[in-house]
């Protein structure tokens, strides 16, 4: 996964829509055709979903639908379209409900944009059932700084705070980082070190964010956190603090104002994310959620999937 989250969008001839991308492209579809894997990384998706699909459908003792898939935001999948990327390989292969030529939705929802929404922030419900437009102010959003710590590593990522079910292209400084999973805190000479020195790796994060990105030096700071190991009493203290020194490190480095910082903690950490997901789903599955709007015609639905229940696929 770091290596697709880091890896350099794809430009020019190579990308989806360049001259190289069109035949690779369609050698892929040829080769799915046969009954061959289309890409490395599609396979190892597909044996993941697979697993998630078998041990969901045992726990729940039913078969899923529709699903909604959550994931860091990848790099690598930037230039994705919804029939023609690694996850709709795995949704078929899997045989769960795949994406079609006429689905306009996002190919999966960004895990950030995900805890967002568990958390009840940008959820623009307004905007998505057609009675809101978007304002000069979408255009330099609050920065989502989105903190997950697992027993593994701690995974980082700055992103623009817009409408959570629109699509994350403005995502930077994705990161992997498995020197500050919590199973390496027994390894610390003392446990104060291992916490100090992430503070440091996440504060030094925001420097980095604000010399690399000049254009956001207005933006206020959302640090968001989730991950299964972010309810421990010695992280959140260290986010704490991270939130109170993003205003220092802001204006030490360039920009144009001090920010306004709001912490949000995840009730449900581990689960966070998900929780997202499955609340994408729900709204995208009919306009029942924007019952109480008055529309002058009948609302358009746009990439709907059905009225099945569903589930949800967190990578």
């Amino acid at each position: 996964m770091e290596r697709l989250i880091r890896k350099p969008t794809n430009s020019g001839g190579l990308s989806r829509f360049g001259r190289v991308g069109i035949w690779l492209s369609l050698w892929r579809f040829v080769k799915g055709c046969m009954g061959l894997r289309r890409t490395d990384d599609a396979a190892i998706l597909t044996q993941l979903v697979a697993s998630l699909k078998a041990e969901s459908e045992a726990a729940l003792q039913g078969r899923i639908g529709p699903v909604a898939v959550t994931a860091p935001w990848v790099a690598a999948w930037a230039d994705d379209i919804p029939v023609d990327s690694d996850i709709n390989d795995a949704l078929v292969a899997a045989a769960l409900e795949p994406h079609t030529r006429e689905d306009g939705d996002l190919i999966y929802l960004s895990e950030t944009s995900a805890v967002l929404a568990a958390n009840g922030r940008q959820l623009c419900k307004e905007r998505w059932c057609g009675v809101d437009e978007y304002e000069l102010r979408d255009l330099w959003p609050p920065i989502a700084y989105f903190i997950s710590l697992t027993n593994g590593s701690v995974y980082t990522s700055f992103q623009g705070a817009r409408c959570f079910y629109r699509l994350s292209w403005d995502n930077y400084l994705g990161s992997i980082n498995t020197n500050f999973g919590l199973d390496k805190l027994d390894q610390a000479t003392t446990p104060d070190q291992f916490w100090d020195a992430l503070r440091d790796h996440l504060l030094s994060a925001v420097a980095e964010f604000t010399k690399r990105q000049p254009h956001y030096s207005r933006s206020d700071f959302i640090v968001l956190t989730a991950g299964e190991a972010a309810d421990r009493p010695e992280f959140l203290g260290v986010v704490r603090s991270v939130a109170e020194g993003i205003p220092g490190i802001r204006t030490q480095h360039g920009a144009a104002k001090v920010p306004e910082v709001e912490l949000v903690v995840s009730d449900d950490p581990a689960f966070s994310a998900a929780r997202g997901a499955a609340f994408w789903l729900r709204m995208r599955m009919g306009w029942s959620y924007c019952d109480g709007f008055e529309f002058e015609d009948d609302p358009v639905e746009y990439g709907t999937i059905g009225e099945e229940a569903g589930g949800h696929i967190e990578l």
